[in-house]
């Protein structure tokens, strides 16, 4: 697709408009919408992104637990 092209290629606008033939007007417009489209790649890729941040927290926040727990045991004064 010409907007991956332009977005992932490291290639400027006017640079993958003339390589496909097309007004960079066209490109920036069809741009807009592959971002905007619901469900579309950009979609998709944010939510992959946010599923794997929510994972990344919850694992995060049970090696707190477990630390919490860890030093509290460490500091109770022994008999």
């Amino acid at each position: 697709m010409a907007v991956d092209r332009w977005i992932r290629g490291g290639k400027t606008s006017k640079e993958v408009a003339d390589d496909l033939g097309i007004s960079v007007n066209s490109l920036r417009a069809w741009k807009a919408l592959y971002l905007s489209e619901p469900g579309g790649p950009q979609q998709q890729n944010l939510q992959e992104e946010v599923n794997r941040l929510k994972k990344e927290v919850m694992e995060l926040q049970e090696e707190r637990d477990i630390l919490k727990k860890s030093v509290a045991i460490f500091l109770k004064p022994r008999k």
